[in-house]
């Protein structure tokens, strides 16, 4: 095995446990999508709209799936939001349904002893946010958190037609349901709108977005060569607590674990120490180059900056993946290729974990000002959601 000089100049982060890939990256299924009054917006923004995101590598079907919140999301920095379509006079309330609380402790508190409004550096700020049952019959808005949901038979008896009843998953479907084996068709007809990290949801929060930077950025210190340099102490670490996997990733890391001995660090319950949360824009906020396993790379290439990563389909086996890390972390000009992206791109973390910002509630209010009016529910939500199509790992 080759030797490492004094200042290891790569840190790369290997995410293979397949809550975070299947959850991080989008999957698009055959839903149906809702039909677009093209005369509610101007058509050089609609165009505009779908230019930017055409640059993502999305397919106009896929582009055609997402509604105008989801477009914005992924345009050019400094974009123009897109047009209030809905207007009423006074705030929109929005209830979340039982786990109010719970969730406060990210979306509000982002896990610290302080409040922060949902509302900062939010374009739509006339909403309200409760947690009390008894605004049911007035929200305009109900959301309803999956994963702590213990059956449908929680969900309260609807009162109000007008209402967007939302159901919110940051997981992946393979982990929608903490609580028994329920299954999902059993909540057909009973959601209008969908909250989760694919992009054409009605409500997108993804993990992380890349974005286009207005301006060239190579003067700023996260690009300095040296900077980034002297930031790397170690080769390669991987980080994940989800054990289990068909993709055998776990057999994989002991593979590369024998080919880079002390070289590959593993944090997380499988094969070593514990850590709670499995990182994955960490890769790319520690200035390092994520090593992909999993999610398919059409996808990765959808979402992520150009050029920013490595992906384990790209090689033939484990043994010319540590020969290729071992060849970047010989060679700086191959290896600063995989920063160049850093100039002209930006890696936007919105989730409300390691002390970001959370955009969940935020959404929620845009959503209500900017998604068209149409009349919709999910009558077989598996055609959007779905564990045996969308998960194989």
């Amino acid at each position: 095995m080759l030797r490492i000089s004094q200042y290891i100049r790569i840190l790369l982060l290997i995410f293979i446990g397949s809550t975070i890939f299947c959850a991080i990256f989008v999957t698009f299924s055959n839903f149906l999508s809702e039909k677009i009054d093209k005369d509610a917006l101007s058509k050089p923004a609609q165009e505009d709209l779908a230019i930017s995101v055409t640059k993502w590598n999305f397919i106009r079907s896929q582009i055609g799936k997402m509604s105008l919140l989801g477009r914005w999301l992924l345009s050019s920095e400094g974009s123009s939001t897109p047009p209030i379509i809905n207007k009423k006079r006074g705030s929109y309330l929005i209830l979340v349904w039982k786990h109010g609380k719970f969730l406060e402790r990210r979306h509000i508190k982002r896990f610290t002893n302080k409040k922060f409004s949902p509302w900062e550096n939010c374009t739509a700020k006339r909403c309200i946010v409760s947690y009390r049952s008894k605004d049911l019959d007035v929200a305009d808005a109900v959301v309803f958190h999956l994963h702590l949901t213990q059956s449908a038979t929680e969900l309260p008896t609807r009162t109000k037609w007008n209402q967007k009843w939302i159901f919110l998953t940051d997981e992946s479907p393979m982990h929608t349901f903490l609580y028994g084996n329920q299954e999902l068709w059993k909540y057909n007809g009973l959601f209008n709108w969908s909250m989760t990290y694919r992009m054409d949801s009605d409500v997108p929060v993804p993990y992380g977005r890349t974005i286009s930077r207005s301006f060239e950025y190579s003067q700023n210190k996260n690009f300095s060569k040296d900077f980034i340099k002297k930031l790397k102490t170690k080769l390669v670490t991987v980080m994940g607590s989800n054990c289990a996997g068909t993709n055998r990733r776990w057999h994989y890391v002991s593979e590369l674990k024998l080919i880079l001995g002390n070289d590959l660090d593993i944090y997380g319950k499988c094969l070593n120490e514990y850590i709670t949360e499995k990182v994955f824009w960490h890769g790319y906020h520690k200035l390092a180059i994520p090593v992909i396993m999993g999610a398919p790379k059409k996808n990765c290439e959808q979402l992520l900056p150009p050029r920013s990563f490595l992906h384990v389909n790209d090689f033939a086996n484990p043994t010319a993946l540590a020969n290729y890390i071992h060849y970047l972390n010989q060679h700086d000009d191959k290896y600063f290729e995989y920063h160049e992206w850093r100039k002209y791109y930006k890696v936007i973390n919105e989730h409300g974990y390691f002390g970001s910002i959370s955009k969940h509630y935020c959404r929620i209010c845009e959503a209500l000002h900017y998604n068209f009016p149409v009349i919709k529910a999910y009558e077989d939500i598996e055609s959007f959601w779905n564990k045996k199509r969308d998960c194989t790992l």
